[in-house]
């Protein structure tokens, strides 16, 4: 796929799924590319593989989603800490706005929370939308 203009980093909460909402209509409103990034972000193995196999899912909602809009969704699942993946795999696509959502799933299968949107809305070299 070519240049991603917006990207969305998702993990599957309410927040995330109103960042979802908001990136497709920015995609198909300006007929531009996305990608949709899920971060896992877990030191044991077992959780880790578990997260991976929910990261699949929600990503794959993502895609069937634009998909119905008319819009191809460039999947992208990543290992490491949510808001430095995130910048970094913004910077890498060149992407013109980061899509997120302001507070993420709390407890053992947390992704993104409050301080990774704050961390990235303070350090993003581009546009961000944070979805409340």
């Amino acid at each position: 796929m070519g240049k991603v203009e917006v990207l969305l980093a998702t993990d599957g909460s309410e927040s995330a799924k109103k960042a979802q909402i908001a990136a497709l209509r920015i995609s198909k409103s300006y007929n531009i590319r996305m990608a949709a990034l899920y971060v896992v972000n877990v030191p044991s193995t077992s959780e880790q593989s578990e997260l991976i196999k929910y990261g699949e899912k929600i990503l794959d909602e993502v895609v069937k989603d634009g998909k119905t809009q008319g819009i191809s969704v460039q999947r992208i699942l990543k290992l490491g800490s949510p808001s430095e993946t995130i910048l970094n795999v913004a910077k890498s696509l060149k992407v013109h706005t980061i899509v997120v959502g302001s507070e993420g799933r709390k407890g053992i299968k947390r992704v993104l929370l409050g301080s990774v949107a704050e961390n990235v809305v303070r350090n993003a070299e581009c546009t961000v939308l944070v979805a409340r």
